[in-house]
């Protein structure tokens, strides 16, 4: 910044214009990567929270299935009199669920939108290409 004790009919020097706008694009280059810096790292809490609430609720999920294929193996024997065969039906049960929900929840987890960051980027680029031009000139 020029010195505010300079006397006010004195135009400030070139070099100190160039000073000054040099500390104001480097201010807006460095204000631009720390706001994508921190809607980058909100969007990486959101989703390490949604994966973490959907890994617990898949985990109890398939506990809660084997468990009921446990009931529908003890409730077949009186017609199903094999219990390999029985654990064998109900095994192949629980992994056509339990991979059909899998994929169903990856299919999601996928298709989720990641953050839009091409605003940030965008300025990003002006201001490195502002401070291009600065420095040409």
């Amino acid at each position: 910044m020029a010195d505010s004790t300079a006397d006010s009919s004195n135009p400030p020097k070139v070099t100190e214009l160039l000073e000054d706008i040099g500390h104001d694009l480097k201010t807006i280059a460095s204000d631009e990567l720390e706001l994508t810096r921190n809607k980058l790292i909100r969007y990486l809490e959101a989703l390490v929270r949604k994966a973490s609430v959907a890994f617990l609720g898949a985990t109890v999920a398939l506990i809660g299935l084997g468990m009921l294929c446990v009931v529908v193996v003890v409730a077949l024997a009186p017609i199903i009199p094999a219990l390999w065969l029985r654990l064998l039906l109900m095994a192949v049960v629980y992994i056509v669920l339990g991979g059909g929900a899998t994929y169903i929840y990856a299919r999601r987890m996928l298709a989720m939108p990641g953050p839009d960051l091409d605003k940030q980027i965008s300025e990003i680029r002006e201001t490195a290409k502002a401070i291009g031009q600065g420095l040409q000139h």
